[in-house]
């Protein structure tokens, strides 16, 4: 299985005319980044984000031992440096939200990636979506934003 990610691009219609008309490309920098996988999350009925995935292959598929030490430290790294919004939002909040990573969260970015190429050499396919917006934004911290997408974005998380 190849290490290729397949990526998505999301941007508001009037950067399309202005790429278009203009034949220049687009500046991503500034994109919120979700990671996404083939399965379909329950609470927010879209694609099953990369921890759903990475979870899933921990208790469900078989590892070489090096890459289950490895999924294992991701894993307990973002344990520790990844505060969960449902931590900070009432009980019986239950809302289509999902999380998307800020462009900014370089550290967390870099082992986002390193836990999806685990998860594609191993089969399980993880797509990138990159987007100006994230939708209604229900929770934000300096790494991330927990939302519920809206329109377009929640087509696109949908397929």
């Amino acid at each position: 299985m190849s290490t290729f990610l397949r990526e998505v691009l999301i941007v508001p219609p009037s950067s399309f005319i202005f790429w278009f008309a203009k034949g220049t490309a687009i500046d991503v920098t500034g994109m919120f980044i979700r990671f996404i996988s083939g399965g379909v999350d329950e609470d927010s009925r879209v694609r099953a984000g990369l921890f759903s995935a990475a979870y899933d292959l921990r208790e469900n598929g078989w590892l070489p031992p090096y890459e289950f030490e490895v999924l294992i430290e991701l894993l307990n790294w973002f344990n520790d440096n990844l505060r969960s919004p449902s931590d900070y939002l009432p009980h019986n909040f239950n809302k289509p939200a999902v999380c998307w990573f800020k462009p900014s969260a370089h550290q967390h970015l870099a082992r986002a990636w390193e836990m999806a190429a685990i998860l594609e050499r191993n089969d399980i396919l993880i797509w990138t979506i990159k987007s100006a917006t994230t939708g209604y934004i229900y929770y934000e911290d300096d790494v991330q934003v927990f939302a519920v997408p809206v329109g377009d974005l929640r087509k696109v998380l949908k397929r």
